[in-house]
């Protein structure tokens, strides 16, 4: 999804691998074994976007990022567009993992709804992302997301949203900016105004 960014050459960029979780495991357990792939012997920043943004904050409190950036993510549970009575509900009962694995690799005109994809080329990078992502996996980060916990912002936050986000709405984070018209996919989408939003940031 960050492949229409334009950004500086001169910065050292590491992607961060997905690694498979461990039947289980929480986040916080996830984010300790994925923080070894981040080198920390020089200043560094992370980028999250969507889930990656909920796994950048708890990275944050583990190694000591000089900014965490959000993109069309939350920073903190109050943000997620579940109610805390029924996040609660859900996690008292266990309900989300009665949720087959399968749903989540299929792929449909709501899926590029909720997504906010428009053009033939965002709805063909979403639908590869989708079914490359292992089922198993995006159930458990499924999980993982509506039983967050995390109620205090990370320090050094910078959060950009965009207005038409569905999936994370607009109306419920409290963003450092927002983007006009952006969607959940905006990166790919308003690639231009999240390049000169991170280099403004970063540089």
């Amino acid at each position: 999804a960050f492949q229409k960014l334009v950004l500086p050459k001169s910065w050292a960029i590491t992607y961060i691998e997905w690694i498979e979780h461990i039947e289980g495991e929480t986040l916080v357990a996830y984010c300790i074994r994925l923080s070894q792939q981040v080198n920390t012997s020089a200043p560094f920043s992370l980028v999250g976007l969507s889930f990656g943004g909920i796994v950048a904050v708890e990275l944050a409190k583990i190694i000591q990022p000089v900014y965490t950036i959000l993109i069309s993510s939350v920073s903190t549970s109050k943000e997620l567009p579940i109610s805390y009575a029924s996040r609660s509900f859900i996690r008292k009962l266990h309900l989300q993992k009665l949720i087959p694995a399968t749903v989540f690799s299929h792929v449909n005109s709501f899926t590029y709804w909720l997504f906010g994809t428009k053009t033939t080329a965002e709805k063909e990078l979403l639908k590869a992302i989708i079914t490359d992502t292992p089922p198993h996996f995006a159930k458990w980060a499924f999980g993982e997301i509506i039983t967050w916990e995390n109620t205090q912002k990370t320090s050094c936050l910078f959060h950009i949203h965009g207005t038409e986000d569905r999936l994370f709405p607009y109306k419920k984070v409290v963003a450092d900016v927002k983007v006009n018209g952006g969607g959940h996919f905006m990166v790919f989408s308003h690639a231009a105004i999240i390049s000169k939003l991170l280099i403004e940031k970063i540089s």
